[in-house]
């Protein structure tokens, strides 16, 4: 059977390229957690600073920016789905910046947060495996690729205990997750 129009199944093909390629060339470079747009559960306790200087807060602290930091704390990610340190102390109101460098071969993430928030976050990114969605960085959370080091700053506004973890697909149940302890 003869087609009457030969260049219609291209010109269709060419168009849903050109939709596809639009679609994924809009990606943003984000340096550090402070510094992005923060995407939250509606259902995450947050509350407002009197001084008005940091907009939003988690239950246990305060996104801040790098020059805030008392200190900073040098962490890896690594292939072997462990942390190093795998745990850390900080003060009550201490402001530290996480330096997270990825030393393996596969991505990682670091994901700020206790329990309840860290067990939240495993289920979105199982559902966005799902559909092929990628992760983006957030206040409490940023992506490391192969070789990569991010900071992220915060103030520990709360005593008790927090975890960091990483929720790439298998990561976090093979036991990739640390602990911090927050002194009062």
């Amino acid at each position: 059977m003869q087609q009457k129009h030969p260049y219609l199944r291209l010109l269709i093909a060419v168009l849903v390229i050109g939709l596809v390629t639009a679609a994924c060339s809009s990606a943003e470079t984000v340096t550090t957690a402070a510094e992005t747009e923060t995407t939250m559960d509606p259902d995450m306790e947050m509350h407002e600073e009197e001084d008005g200087d940091h907009a939003e807060a988690y239950e246990f602290g305060i996104p801040m920016e790098a020059s805030d930091a008392d200190r900073v704390i040098e962490i890896t990610a690594g292939d072997d789905f462990t942390f190093g340190p795998s745990s850390v102390t900080v003060a009550e109101g201490e402001t530290v910046t996480f330096r997270v460098t990825n030393v393996g071969v596969i991505p990682h993430d670091f994901t700020l947060g206790d329990v309840h928030l860290q067990d939240e976050h495993e289920a979105e990114i199982a559902e966005m495996a799902d559909s092929d969605m990628a992760m983006h960085d957030e206040a409490n959370v940023f992506v490391l690729e192969p070789g990569e080091t991010k900071e992220m700053t915060w103030q520990m506004t709360s005593a008790g205990e927090i975890l960091f973890g990483c929720h790439q697909p298998g990561h976090y149940a093979a036991g990739m997750v640390g602990t911090i302890d927050i002194s009062g």
